[in-house]
């Protein structure tokens, strides 16, 4: 099934999405775009290259209440967060992040121990995928066989054209929202002969690349080199790349209490923290920043390759355009090998 609707009547399509169920777009800030719960369809843009986050904070956000408790007048009561089941739909997400969340499928539901917060939002989610025009020069998602018009993992697949937004569904989820949908129109035999050509350009957008063949295995060789102080010097660990990443999921437990009401909740956490690892009994096996940089290296391309067969990295690029000091990790990487 294709459809679609002309792009100037983006604001129905996006009030009538928002009818149906709760709806995460992007929106256009001061800083760039982000994902945003939407409350007015005119805040919503098609209009842009990718976010400055990626949008798993629809299924992880960055602050999760997981249970609160009053301790007044020498009594404890306490109250569960309960799941919220209600369906949600992300519209406008870019290919690598759609693959960024069957990444991060294998550690939180198929790592043995089943996180029910990102279980139930992944399961009452309809993911619209939406096509890259162009390529960012800081972006390797080619590296990891996603190309600019992937359809995998989307429900609903959208490409924009001169006139029209072009929604072919993937999938019965997506199948079903589309076809509750009325301000859509059928697409023609000349829309979907535009639509599958735009598919198959999708390759030929080329991003960096990066051979992964021995990756995992040249990384844990050179657990000790002296190269990870060389790649670290500039570091600040500032932290912004693990928190623009889509596929970093640290996290700490943390109680906020005042006057006797108190939330525990879970809070986004870095690796690059000099915290991070810092231990009860004062003593910390991440003191250096070299050591820091080397785990978050190792975590995504040797560590979770040999856990989930997978690396926990999509090539979104984001880690690099948000550095401060023009850390690439794929240089990094690159050289990582290169030395061993």
């Amino acid at each position: 099934m294709l459809k679609k609707i002309g792009l100037e009547k983006l604001n129905q399509f996006v009030s009538a999405l928002m009818e149906k169920e709760t709806l995460f777009a992007p929106v256009k800030g001061d800083a760039g775009v982000n994902f945003q719960e939407i409350k007015d369809a005119s805040d919503v843009t098609l209009d842009f290259y990718n976010t400055l986050q990626s949008p798993k904070c629809v299924f992880f956000p960055q602050t999760d209440d997981m249970v609160r408790y009053s301790l007044k007048k020498g009594t404890t009561e306490i109250e569960e967060v309960l799941l919220d089941p209600e369906p949600r739909i992300v519209l406008g997400v870019r290919p690598c992040d759609v693959k960024s969340f069957e990444i991060m499928d294998k550690l939180f539901t198929g790592g043995g121990i089943v996180d029910p917060y990102w279980e139930n939002r992944r399961k009452n989610t309809t993911i619209i995928g939406y096509a890259f025009d162009t390529v960012d020069p800081t972006d390797f998602y080619g590296a990891f066989d996603i190309h600019a018009a992937d359809t995998a993992g989307s429900d609903v697949f959208l490409v924009k054209g001169e006139k029209n937004f072009l929604l072919k569904v993937i999938t019965e989820k997506g199948e079903k929202l589309l076809g509750s949908v009325d301000v859509l129109e059928d697409a023609s035999a000349e829309d979907e002969e535009y639509f599958e050509e735009r598919l198959k350009k999708g390759p030929e957008l080329k991003t960096r690349t990066l051979s992964l063949k021995g990756v995992a295995g040249k990384l844990k060789d050179m657990f000790g080199s002296p190269y990870w102080e060389k790649a670290a010097a500039p570091c600040l660990n500032c932290g912004v790349c693990t928190f623009v990443c889509p596929t970093c999921h640290c996290f700490d437990i943390q109680d906020e209490t005042l006057f006797g009401e108190g939330t525990r909740k879970r809070i986004w956490d870095s690796c690059m923290f000099t915290d991070f690892t810092l231990e009860a009994s004062g003593h910390n096996p991440r003191t250096q920043k070299s050591q820091r940089l080397r785990q978050r290296v190792n975590h995504k391309f040797s560590y979770y390759v040999t856990n989930f067969g997978v690396t926990s990295c999509v090539g979104c690029g984001r880690c690099t355009r948000s550095c401060p000091v023009n850390i690439d990790i794929l240089t990094v990487v690159e050289e990582a090998v290169e030395s061993v």
